[in-house]
C-alpha cells in the first residue's frame, strides 16, 4: 500500500464512507489537473469499480490511478513536438504500444470519436477517455469472447448491454 497515495484518497473521501463516488473522484481529478465532466467521471467510476456500487474502494482508486499515469506518461511519451496534442500517427503508435492494434478506419473513428473540436488531434484529457473506452471495450468483448477467437456474435439485447458497459455515453 502506497501511504501517500492511501493519504490522498482519505482526504478525497470527503463523506467518509471508505468509497469515492463520482463527484469526490471528479474534484480529486481537478486538483490534478485532470477537469473531466460528471459523465466522465462515472465512466472512470464504473470502470474500475469491481463490486458494482459505482463508488471506488481504495484498491479500485489505486488502480484508476495506476491506470491514469500510464495514459500520462504514454501522451508524454509520444507527443513528440511537445504540442499537447496527438496526432493520428501518434496515437495509433501510443494505442499499438499498449496492445491495441486497430485497423485504419476503426482508428480514425475512435480518434473522432474523442475529438470533439474537430482538431484532428486528441490531446490529453481527450487521449484519456479514448484509452478508458478502449479498456473498457476490450473487457467488455472480451466477455463474449472467452476463447479469445477475436469475434464475436451477439444478438440485440447483447449489443445493448456490450454498449451500455463500454460506455456508449463518452
Amino acid at each position: 500500500m502506497d501511504p501517500q497515495l492511501k493519504a490522498w484518497f482519505d482526504a478525497i473521501d470527503t463523506d467518509r464512507s471508505g468509497r469515492l463516488d463520482a463527484k469526490e473522484l471528479q474534484r480529486a481529478l481537478a486538483l490534478g489537473n485532470l477537469n473531466f465532466g460528471l459523465n466522465d467521471v462515472d465512466q472512470m467510476v464504473r470502470a474500475f469499480d469491481t463490486s458494482n456500487a459505482r463508488s471506488l474502494g481504495y484498491e479500485e482508486f489505486q488502480r484508476l490511478h495506476i491506470f491514469l499515469v500510464n495514459v500520462q506518461n504514454s501522451f508524454q511519451t509520444f507527443d513528440r513536438d511537445r504540442s499537447g496534442k496527438l496526432t493520428p500517427d501518434e496515437v495509433t503508435n501510443a494505442l499499438r504500444q499498449a496492445g491495441f492494434n486497430l485497423d485504419p478506419p476503426a482508428m480514425m473513428a475512435m480518434i473522432g470519436k474523442f475529438d470533439p473540436d474537430n482538431s484532428g488531434s486528441l490531446s490529453l484529457d481527450e487521449y484519456i477517455r479514448a484509452c478508458l473506452f478502449l479498456q473498457t471495450a476490450a473487457r467488455t468483448f472480451g466477455a463474449f469472447d472467452p476463447q479469445r477467437t477475436g469475434q464475436i456474435h451477439l444478438s440485440f439485447n447483447q449489443f445493448v448491454y456490450a454498449a451500455s458497459h463500454v460506455g456508449a455515453g463518452f
